[in-house]
């Protein structure tokens, strides 16, 4: 068996193979650093390219989310504009509106003027337009009311539970800006007339106010006119009585009256079941010179009658025209009843009528005494006497009548 001989090495030879071996690991190790510094490198630049990545998805992403709630907004604005636009095109909105106009406090006046409402002749518009103020401070609200045409909506007006107007609206025949309907104020009806009436009665030829407003023939519901007196002449005024009636009345009514001559009758005035007012029959003043008149006439004609004045006498009074003279001068019928003296007591002149320029008539009422020793004899003297103006301008007596 052969034996295989180790070469021994020199100092030298180890201390190469020493360096060759150090210089193969630095270059192991070097190379070991390269390829981690390429690792990190590459690890750093994987980093940044997932932040590049990530920073660009979430731009994106709250970029998305900015603009959709952006758009959102804006779609929900534009929206919320249609449904405004629809809202105000809605018809309780307009009737909203025109409530908000017309049905406040203090908008009586102004209620009166749009809705035209004709205040009744014989009533104060103050009073109608207090009483339309207390419905408004009240509070007024509407409602819904049927309507067959279909371009017109009524609403009715009520405070509390009293219904005291309607609202009529109409089709404008136009769209707004959304390409709805308008709706417009058509009228406003007002349901405030009264319910009361009164009737009053009064003669031919007298003037009645009811609130100041004198009545005419347009209120007359009847009218009588009496069968004219056999001896007034023709033409002359007719008695009668004209009733008239007043519907619709709201506030109180203050009725007022004067006679055919003028003279204020108010007070005389009687009233029936605080709706029927009765006016009376009135005459004109007696004057003086009509009173002495007619007493001097009546005094004269019983004397005669009583033999104690001549036919002259009583004569004077008298048309010499008429029958009333002829029939005086040929009486046989005298009041021949025994005394030595008379008097006039309790005269009284009234029921004077004025029938015309020329004619009238007034009673004469008083009581011839009659003086006698056995006891004294009255006589009532009531007679109407009818006057009228002769030529030479006297008024002379042409009839009479024993009442």
């Amino acid at each position: 068996m052969s034996t295989k001989r180790r070469r021994r090495l020199t100092g030298a030879q180890k201390d190469k193979i020493k360096r060759r071996r150090k210089a193969e690991r630095l270059k192991l190790i070097n190379r070991a650093k390269s390829i981690k510094e390429k690792k990190k490198a590459a690890s750093r630049s994987t980093g940044k390219a997932r932040a590049r990545r990530g920073s660009v998805f979430y731009l994106f992403y709250f970029a998305f989310l900015i603009l959709f709630f952006v758009a959102l907004f804006f779609a929900l604005e534009v929206v919320k504009g249609k449904l405004a636009d629809y809202e105000a095109s809605r018809p309780y909105n307009y009737i909203d509106r025109i409530m908000a106009e017309n049905f406040g406090k203090g908008d009586a006046e102004r209620l009166l003027d749009v809705s035209g409402y004709k205040v009744n002749p014989f009533e104060r518009r103050e009073d109608v337009a207090a009483l339309v103020e207390g419905f408004l401070d009240e509070g007024a609200e509407y409602y819904s009311i049927a309507s067959s045409d279909k371009s017109v909506l009524r609403y009715a007006v009520k405070s509390g539970d009293l219904k005291f107007a309607e609202v009529t609206m109409k089709a404008a025949g136009k769209k707004d800006s959304a390409g709805y309907d308008v709706w417009e104020l058509d009228r406003i009806d007002l349901m405030i007339g009264g319910s009361s009436a009164v009737n009053v009665s009064a003669p031919l030829g007298s003037h009645v106010f009811v609130n100041g407003t004198e009545l005419t023939e347009e209120y007359e519901v009847s009218r009588e006119e009496y069968e004219k007196d056999p001896k007034l002449p023709d033409g002359v005024f007719t008695e009668g009585r004209v009733v008239y009636e007043i519907s619709g009345l709201i506030g109180e009514q203050k009725i007022t009256a004067t006679d055919r001559y003028g003279a204020d009758v108010t007070g005389r005035i009687t009233v029936h079941d605080e709706v029927f007012y009765d006016v009376p029959y009135t005459f004109a003043d007696v004057t003086e010179e009509v009173r002495e008149r007619a007493l001097s006439a009546g005094e004269a004609i019983s004397a005669y009658m009583q033999k104690d004045a001549k036919f002259a006498e009583a004569a004077q009074y008298i048309d010499p025209a008429s029958n009333l003279y002829s029939d005086l001068a040929t009486s046989d019928v005298r009041w021949a009843n025994e005394h030595n003296g008379y008097a006039i007591e309790d005269a009284e002149v009234s029921e004077y009528v004025i029938w015309s320029p020329t004619v009238y008539t007034v009673r004469v009422r008083f009581t011839h005494v009659l003086y006698n020793w056995g006891g004294n004899f009255e006589n009532d003297f009531d007679t109407t006497f009818y006057y009228r103006l002769a030529d030479d301008g006297r008024w002379l007596i042409y009839d009479s009548h024993v009442n």
